[in-house]
Parts: structure tokens; C-alpha cells; sequence
């Protein structure tokens, strides 16, 4: 049963995030999480953070730095802890107003009900070249 319980928590936080309920998802976070964003060259928002504040911090340069045009889960997979989603997003670059899509794999890990590992697979490559100026 806890494994259909992580697979909702994680539509849920979709959900959240397509609403822009940033705190709905900070509270599904262990105080200890660790959420791993790849370096993309040019995005603010890449790298470790630890804490939901330093999670709070990436949504914070996330919605600074773009404009989500879609945003689409479409698969998810699950085994003891671990949920595995598969999607697709398309997002636009603020400042140069550039557009980039990319399909996904969000790997969620849990610990006790809550978030305490999270980890996304994308094209990094093209995100930098959309946020990079000139």
C-alpha cells in the first residue's frame, strides 16, 4: 500500500506544481531532503539543495528563470521507496524569451511518508542554450 501512497504523493506534487502551490510541495519534504537539479550551463537553479528551504530557493530561481508552457507526466513506476515518473515539459527562458522542451525521468525517493531524495534526467544541453544570452 505504501507504494500506491508514494505514487499519489507524487501526482500530487505535480498537481501542486502546475497550480504553483510551492509550500503544498515543501511540506511533502523530509527537513533533510536533498533535491538534485544537473548542470545545465547557464541555469541558476542547478545543483544540490538540501533542506526545504534550499528547495524553496530553487523554485524561487526556477520561476525566475522561466515560464512553464507544459508540463506533462505521463508514466510512473514504482518499487519499495522509489517512484520513477516519466514526462515531458516545455518551458521558455525569461530573459531570452527562447523556448525548450525536453522529455524527463524524476526519480523520487522516500523515507517514512515523505520526499527525502529527489532527482531529475533531462536535456540540460538544450536548457543552457535557451537561457544563455547572445
Amino acid at each position: 500500500m505504501a507504494i500506491q501512497g508514494n505514487v499519489k504523493t507524487v501526482q500530487d506534487l505535480y498537481a501542486a506544481f502546475g497550480r504553483g502551490d510551492i509550500p503544498f510541495i515543501l511540506n511533502a519534504l523530509a527537513e533533510d531532503v536533498e533535491w538534485h537539479e544537473p548542470p545545465g550551463g547557464e541555469a541558476p537553479f542547478q545543483g544540490v539543495y538540501r533542506g526545504r528551504e534550499g528547495v524553496g530557493q530553487f523554485f524561487t530561481w526556477l520561476a525566475e528563470a522561466v515560464e512553464v508552457e507544459a508540463f506533462e507526466p505521463r508514466e510512473f513506476y514504482a518499487q519499495g521507496n522509489t517512484v520513477v515518473a516519466l514526462g515531458r515539459y516545455r518551458f521558455r527562458a525569461r530573459k531570452t524569451g527562447k523556448t525548450y522542451e525536453t522529455d524527463w525521468t524524476m526519480v523520487w525517493r522516500f523515507r517514512d511518508g515523505e520526499v527525502a531524495q529527489f532527482e531529475i534526467y533531462k536535456d540540460s544541453a538544450a536548457e543552457a542554450a535557451a537561457l544563455r544570452h547572445g
